[in-house]
């Protein structure tokens, strides 16, 4: 019975970390890294979204020109890339949501309701998101 309590104790030991430090636990196959952090709301991050959101959506290359041109509340983004070249170039918008430490870009006709009370984005971001081309 002795026995059995020990390796039960090792056994839960190695079944749980306090560490976010980045460190695979021990006996790790190196594909199971778990990642933690908030998605940040600030030029390189929203880059790389809208980067992201571009080449899913075959929006080729997609420009975000400036700070101004991106804003945050709430776990949720809207962007407003430049995508197109020369005349055809438009700004369109792209709406994301935080997921961790990644902006995750969502379908505008599914997270935005006829009223800022009835959309999941935050009211704050209603407009801007919701309510532009």
């Amino acid at each position: 019975m002795m026995i059995l309590a020990s390796l039960a104790t090792v056994v839960l030991s190695g079944c749980s970390s306090d560490d976010d430090s980045g460190s695979k636990p021990e006996g790790s196959s190196g594909g199971e890294e778990i990642v933690t952090g908030s998605a940040k709301c600030d030029q390189t991050s929203m880059k790389k979204a809208v980067e992201s959101w571009a080449k899913a959506n075959d929006a080729g290359n997609a420009i975000l020109p400036d700070a101004g041109s991106y804003r945050c509340a709430d776990g949720w983004a809207v962007a407003f890339p430049n995508v197109g070249s020369g005349e055809a170039e438009v700004t369109v918008t792209a709406v994301f949501e935080a997921e961790g430490q990644f902006w995750i870009p969502k379908d505008r006709t599914q997270v935005c309701g006829k009223t800022a009370a009835a959309s999941e984005v935050p009211a704050s971001l209603f407009k801007p998101a919701c309510q532009t081309n």
